[in-house]
Formats: structure tokens, sequence, C-alpha cells
């Protein structure tokens, strides 16, 4: 192995040592149920301990400040785990399209049904990144050292990674955090494409009621 860790090391140590049936399953259980902005923040946990626990221990989730995860069998050049920080954006590089076609229409009756398909978004389509969150109190005016190493992106049907370091020319240091803003989809690699996912399974629960269950149980027992 190379003594640096190089961006196809990372694709295909994501690649082959996560079960993407399961995490994708995950994905989409869990839906548009969290997307409120108390939310949000349970959801992304979620989806970050996913890739860890279906990893079968090669993944380590750690949630520190700019480092969701620790490549635990991919050391760099000083024997430390590489580092990966994971963000779900929906609709980043892949979304669904709907198109209706006619179904046994008359003149009288058009009648139509809906397909629907998985389709890549257009080859010029930018992203935003919001690298850090600082809630109104950012200091920094570079990624701090010890960020991870890698950006993973995640959307409902795909995972990209990027080295952190090419994202440089795109931050944008505001009061609020740092972002990445206008980051081209092309300077990323692709672990993950939608006709990779064979197996996707949507559990019949609902994460956010079952979240409410939990509280309310919890503050039965006083």
């Amino acid at each position: 192995m190379s003594s640096i860790v190089t961006i196809e090391q990372v694709k295909q140590y994501n690649k082959t040592n996560v079960n993407w049936n399961k995490f994708f399953s995950v994905v989409e259980t869990v839906g548009s149920s969290m997307n409120g902005q108390k939310d949000r923040f349970d959801k992304s946990d979620i989806i970050e301990m996913a890739l860890s626990e279906f990893s079968s221990g090669n993944i380590e989730y750690v949630n520190d400040d700019g480092v969701d995860h620790k490549l635990v069998n991919l050391k760099d050049e000083n024997n430390n785990e590489t580092t990966q920080e994971m963000k779900f954006l929906t609709g980043s590089f892949y979304d669904i399209r709907v198109i209706q076609r006619a179904k046994k229409a008359t003149k009288k009756s058009p009648a139509r049904e809906q397909i629907k398909g998985v389709v890549s978004l257009p080859g010029n389509k930018t992203i935003n990144i919001k690298l850090m969150n600082s809630n109104g109190e950012n200091s920094h005016k570079a990624l701090p050292k010890d960020y991870a190493k890698f950006l993973l992106v995640v959307d409902n049907y795909s995972a990209h990674v990027v080295e952190v370091s090419k994202l440089s020319k795109f931050l944008k240091f505001t009061g609020d955090g740092i972002e990445a803003k206008s980051v081209p989809r092309e300077i990323f690699t692709q672990i993950i494409s939608p006709d990779e996912v064979t197996n996707r399974v949507v559990m019949n629960m609902n994460y956010k009621q079952e979240k409410l269950k939990f509280q309310k149980n919890f503050l039965s027992q006083f």
C-alpha cells in the first residue's frame, strides 16, 4: 500500500466494506419524515451511524467536529486511520424524475400513468456543502488542521467522495460557519451508483413517531 492514501483507495474501501443495500434501506425508511429544522441533526446522525453499523467494524463512527468516521484499516503515512467527514445532501447527484405516459387513453379520457426513474442531474450542476456549522460564532479563516482528509457526500441514491484539499478554492467563511460554494460535481469520485443498490428495503416504521414514543415512555418513568 502506498504511504499516502489516495482517493481511489478511499473509494474502494467504502465501496467494499459497506453493505450499501442496508445503508440505503435506512435512507429510504427515514425518508422525508425527518426534514424539519429540529429533526435534521437527528437524521444526519442516524445516516452517519448507519455507514459504520453496516461496515463490519471497518468504519468507526466518531462524530467529532469535522470528522464523522475513521477508516480504521486504511492507514496514512504516519500509521493514523484515514478520516472522513460525511454530508447527506438530497438531490446532489441523482434524483427522482417523474414522467407521465398514456395508459389506455381515449378521446374523452386521456388516462395516464406515472413512471418514476432515478436520473443523473445535469452535467454542469454544482453543489453547496456546509462543512462546519458554528451557530454564528465562526472565527476560522481556514478549515481546522484536524478536519477530515476526505469528504463523503451521499444523496438518496448514490455516494461520492473528494479530497478535502480540493475544496480550498470554493470555501466561504461567514459568521455561521464554513461552506464550500458552487462545487463542481465532476471533482467527486463516485463510490456507489443507483444501479448498484439492488435490494433497497423500506421498513414499515416512522422514525420520528418512534422517537416520540420513546420520549413519552422515558418521561412516564418519573
